[in-house]
């Protein structure tokens, strides 16, 4: 199936649409492709393995940066982890570490979000003002039998917070602190998982053979797509890449491009 016939178009946002989402600066050439598509009726959506932000507070972000998008049609790691967790136990009581957007995704699936004990799953997102107490009491309830799961899977990211420009911990590398303590390995959700892929195709009525991925990331946009059967597309942007860690997927893309003015020409 060639580029023009594809019938759902999935982005990345941080440094595909925008430079990120604490920068929301959009590039122009995201902006084009993003209007020829949308000229041509295709379906748009978003997927982003931003954590700590919700769906609606993504969808604000990329409204506001000129990109016109259903928030039924935004999709992020936090979400997909709520969805997860219900899928196998609704209601379940959750202990969830995030700036916010995380717990807003996991009370919009109807989860119990708690501090306090019992707690079924502990759900972890980046969190830049998480203290000792919160990563103290997630070990304890992981030990004592919560399932752990991990936000998105970065080890590291560029942001703003509290006015400070700096390069963060990420969620990842914050679970490898109780992983280590507890004994456990944590269930990664987010790129480059496929099932995030997938449920993002389905939830939309496309198959992956319709679909196309569009990112900046080899280890987690590309991987996650490739594994998912979807056609993947690898952007160069600066070096503003996020560190994921590919779990051994194929990070090839089917195409490269310097700017995605170069795929107008296909479509």
């Amino acid at each position: 199936m060639k580029l023009s016939d594809k019938k759902l178009w999935i982005f990345d946002v941080d440094n595909t649409l925008i430079r990120d989402v604490e920068h929301p600066e959009p590039f122009s050439d995201a902006l084009g492709l993003w209007a020829k598509l949308k000229e041509k009726g295709v379906a748009l959506a978003i997927l982003t393995n931003v954590g700590r932000l919700s769906a609606r507070q993504v969808h604000a972000v990329v409204k506001a940066a000129g990109f016109q998008v259903d928030v039924s049609h935004v999709f992020t790691a936090g979400a997909a982890a709520a969805a997860y967790i219900h899928n196998r136990s609704p209601g379940a009581r959750c202990f969830v570490i995030s700036e916010g957007g995380a717990q807003e995704d996991f009370i919009a699936r109807g989860l119990d979000v708690t501090n306090n004990p019992p707690v079924d799953f502990v759900a972890l997102g980046a969190d830049r003002g998480m203290t000792f107490q919160e990563l103290n009491f997630a070990t304890k309830m992981v030990m004592k039998g919560a399932e752990l799961i991990c936000i998105s899977g970065s080890l590291e990211y560029p942001g703003i917070y509290l006015g400070q420009e700096d390069v963060y911990i990420g969620e990842r590398s914050i679970t490898a602190a109780i992983e280590h303590a507890a004994g456990v390995s944590a269930l990664v959700v987010g790129k480059p998982r496929p099932e995030i892929v997938l449920e993002t195709v389905r939830a939309l009525g496309s198959v992956p053979g319709e679909a196309v991925l569009v990112g900046d990331n080899p280890a987690s946009d590309i991987a996650g797509g490739r594994a998912a059967g979807v056609f993947t597309i690898l952007v160069k942007r600066p070096d503003n890449i996020v560190e994921f860690e590919s779990g051994g997927l194929d990070t090839r893309p089917d195409l490269t491009v310097a700017s995605l003015e170069e795929i107008l020409g296909d479509l």
